[in-house]
This record gives C-alpha cells, structure tokens and sequence, in this order.
C-alpha cells in the first residue's frame, strides 16, 4: 500500500491486546505546531488551522575551533529535537516541549529535504518520548510515545508526514507503570521492533500488524539491530537499584541467543549494533564507559584495557555516547565527538564539540547540540577510512 491509497486495513493478529485505527483520508494537510501550544489531554492529536512549511536559516558556526577541521552549519535552533532518523533524501526528528521529561509532552514529527532544505512538520500528539521514538522503514515513517498504559505507535506518510494509520499497545509488564519511554528500530529485511516497559512487540514494518510478542524481564532503554538484519540487541534495567541486561535476540523470530549482565551500571543505558558485534554506553556514578560485546556470546572485544588508567577516550565523566552509522563508531562526550573503526576501536579523528545522537549519510553528520534544533556536520574522510 503506497501513501495515496486509502481503504481498510484488516488487523488478522489472533491477540486481542492491540487496536488498530485507520485515519480517514491520508492527504491531511501538513502543518507547523507552535511549541508553547501544549496539547489538553494524553494521547490528544493537535493541528493548526492553517498549513505552512518553513524554510531554516543556513547559518554557518566559525567561531568554534571545531570548524577548522569539521565544518558546522545548522539547520534549524528552534525546539528541542529527540530521536534524529535519516534516509538517503531526508532527515526525520521529534521535536518536543521539554527535554527529558517523564511526563506526557506535545511530541512534533519534522521532516527535513536534504536538497532544498525545506522543513514540514507533522501533526503533533501527546505522550512520554524517547530519543529512540523515530524511524524510518517499509516505506513508511514510525514514531512511538506512552500514553499512560499503552505505547501509541503512528504509521506516517512519508512525504507529508499525514497519519496514515495508529496502533495502541498496552504495556502490562514494566518496573515503574507511568516512567517508561517507548524505543523502536528498524530491521533490514524484517520487522519494526518495539519496546515499552518490559514489553516487545515486532510488528510488520509495512502493515503495523503485530507478528510475535514477548516479555524481555528488563525494562528496555534502547534497542538495535545489526546492518544485515540478523540480530537484534536491547539494554535494560533489572531493578530500581540499578543494573542492567544487554540481551541478543533473532531480529526475525525474538528467539533469544545470548544475555550479559552489566553489573556496573546505573541506568539503562543504550546500544548501537554493527558486524560482529555491539556498542553498549551506559553510566557507572559520575562517569561511564563504551565498549563492545562480541555477537558470539556478548563477552568484551574492545577497546582494548587502558594501562594508563580508567579515563581515555571510551570512558569519561559524564559517560560516553555510542553510535554506528555509515559504517563508523562515533563517540560523544562532555566536549569532543570522535570517530572510530567498529570492529578495532581504532580512533581515526576527533574533534571539540559538544553534541549528542550523531547520526551519518552521505558524508555528513547530524547531530543535536545543548542549545536545541540540529546541525550538520562535515568530518574529514579519515572517519569513513578515506
């Protein structure tokens, strides 16, 4: 089904736990949401009456020395972005009313043209987002929130980021019933997982039906799945006192293959799949560390021990972020992004800045500074191995 077909959509899952609704048209008009505009209810869908697309300022940042070597433009500073999902033609992100809130926020899904820079916003909901809320798969764009008791997952065109179709899932398994953040990933070739509280649902990445679902026994912050779509990874908590389970599972089926207890940490943290392996952050106290656990039975491959100390480049105060993309480690501190081999740990290049979520295409870097909005980023080709 493409964006401009509209018809019934039969939800034949035996499981009588979700709702599927279908919106009524799919050419609903786009519009851009003022922030201060906070929705009255949870799960409330908002809309302006008049549809607008606005074009970002182009500003170019020279004065950090960051731009000698990685040149930073910004394309847009208004609102605060979580969740940044690019395709070869568009970034997608999540703009919400305030930052790290567990509570319901009004949740804006923006596009932005790689080539004419356009950005058109969505139709905003209600609901507690996460910086893993949005993707982009099955010819479709995906974002997810908690409502209350249920992760509402919207199925939105493409183009116009009109609402095509929702489904509710009820979370009935979590440490702490209203503190969850939904999280969801995309599968190269298989299903659009999602994760809420404790609950794991795969769901057909083009449909939104449910195929399999499942307990993990950790609540989940973050889940990935490798860049052959042979495994999926989550990170969780185990208790209120801290802990948390990097679990490995089929990206197909959900059949479980491997668990590691991270007995040092303090939250969540996240994961960022590659070959071979994955990238776990997570903090221990004031400080944190990034490492990578084998595919084979989630042991430690790198980096390797530090004989200088407990401090370098994987493990800083404040902690370390970790993604791949583009086939590149990037790292994030309190003050430097660096770029890094997956597989060795390698760093190849890294610079002054202070940004978080960088996520790569075409060469380029996007990425969420404190201030708010997002920037793009230009690393040399040494981070690519050029």
């Amino acid at each position: 089904m493409t964006g401009h077909q509209v018809g019934a959509m039969i939800d034949r899952t035996p499981r009588r736990r979700a709702r599927w609704s279908v919106s009524v048209a799919v050419a609903v008009a786009v519009v851009t949401i003022p922030l201060s505009d906070c929705a009255s209810r949870q799960g409330a869908r908002t809309t302006s009456t008049t549809p607008k697309t606005t074009l970002p300022p182009g500003t170019t940042s020279t004065s950090s020395p960051s731009s000698v070597h990685w040149p930073l433009r910004t394309i847009t500073s208004t609102g605060t972005v979580q969740g940044v999902a690019p395709t070869s033609q568009t970034l997608n992100w999540l703009v919400v009313t305030s930052p790290a809130s567990a509570a319901p926020v009004k949740v804006t899904p923006v596009r932005y043209d790689l080539a004419s820079r356009q950005v058109t916003s969505g139709t905003s909901i209600t609901g507690v987002a996460s910086s893993s809320g949005l993707t982009d798969t099955g010819g479709w764009v995906w974002v997810v929130v908690g409502d209350g008791a249920e992760a509402l997952v919207e199925q939105l065109d493409p183009t116009t980021l009109a609402v095509h179709s929702e489904r509710r899932l009820p979370v009935t398994d979590t440490l702490h019933p209203s503190l969850y953040s939904p999280v969801l990933t995309a599968t190269v070739g298989g299903p659009l997982w999602v994760a809420a509280g404790e609950d794991i649902w795969a769901l057909n990445p083009s449909t939104g039906v449910i195929e399999t679902e499942f307990d993990a026994g950790n609540q989940i912050g973050s889940m990935s799945t490798a860049p052959d779509g042979t495994l999926l990874y989550t990170i969780g908590l185990t208790s209120d006192d801290g802990g948390s389970i990097v679990t490995e599972y089929d990206a197909r089926t959900g059949r479980q293959l491997n668990r590691s207890d991270q007995q040092a940490a303090v939250g969540a943290g996240t994961v960022a799949a590659t070959n071979g392996g994955v990238w776990v952050s997570y903090r221990t106290g004031m400080a944190g560390p990034a490492l990578e656990l084998s595919s084979k039975d989630l042991s430690k491959i790198a980096p390797p021990n530090n004989p200088n100390g407990p401090f370098d480049t994987f493990d800083q105060i404040m902690g370390v972020g970790s993604g791949v993309s583009e086939g590149v480690l990037w790292l994030t501190s309190s003050n430097e992004i660096t770029c890094a081999n997956p597989s060795t740990s390698v760093v190849r290049a890294s610079e002054s800045a202070t940004v978080s979520d960088p996520v790569a295409i075409g060469g380029l870097l996007y990425a969420l500074p404190p201030s708010g909005g997002v920037v793009v980023i230009t690393p040399p080709k040494t981070c690519f191995g050029m």
